[in-house]
């Protein structure tokens, strides 16, 4: 039986170049009102929030989808969102995924939600994986622009998270970087997790559009 959603997706085409344009026009005015460069590429930044926004919009339009249910979807997106805007830490004193928040001596009260949050996550991750791991392995086979579209996704976070911290990383192995190359990384992890958000969102209305011409 085919199934309708509450409105009509907008073609991925204009879509994206939409938020290009959108992103172009934030990450311009940003580098025009701030002081330097580092307050573009700072925590609270134009990159960051647009990171958040692109997000949580994306979490919002999965949860409108029809079909099949989707929560999972919504709370990991949802989660990361979040994660940009640094909720993690905000209500916690060293943040939900922190190991010091439960080994520490944080309230219990912070340590009981502390640990419902991660259960959630995990449950999320679990259902993603029974769910939905098969079928994007078929895509991937098949061609899919959705499907390849994820492993897009998947290799920017992958390359972001290898960027993240490079120096602190290093030095065990007694790798020393000059300050240059750790700001150069920092700012290409913050780069390549906004081009991975505008992806999702990306992804999001590809779905939405298949939903819609199923």
């Amino acid at each position: 039986m085919a199934h309708s959603t509450p409105f009509r997706f907008p073609d991925p085409r204009l879509t994206l170049a939409a938020t290009c344009m959108i992103t172009l026009v934030v990450l311009m005015a940003g580098l025009v009102l701030s002081h330097t460069p580092k307050e573009v590429f700072a925590e609270s930044g134009p990159i960051e929030r647009l990171s958040a926004a692109y997000l949580i919009l994306s979490a919002l339009l999965l949860a409108v989808l029809p079909g099949s249910s989707r929560w999972h979807q919504v709370v990991l997106v949802a989660a990361a969102g979040l994660r940009e805007l640094d909720w993690d830490k905000a209500f916690t004193d060293s943040g939900v995924l922190s190991l010091r928040l439960y080994s520490g001596e944080a309230p219990l009260v912070q340590k009981v939600v502390g640990l419902l949050v991660l259960a959630v996550l995990i449950t999320a991750g679990i259902r993603l994986l029974r769910r939905d791991l098969v079928p994007w392995l078929r895509g991937l086979r098949a061609g899919q622009m959705l499907a390849w579209t994820i492993a897009l996704i998947l290799a920017l976070h992958a390359v972001a998270k290898s960027l993240d911290g490079l120096g602190r990383k290093l030095a065990p192995w007694g790798i020393e970087l000059a300050d240059w190359t750790n700001k150069v990384a920092g700012r290409s992890e913050e780069a390549l997790e906004l081009i991975a958000a505008i992806l999702i969102l990306q992804a999001v209305i590809l779905i939405g559009n298949n939903r819609h011409r199923a």
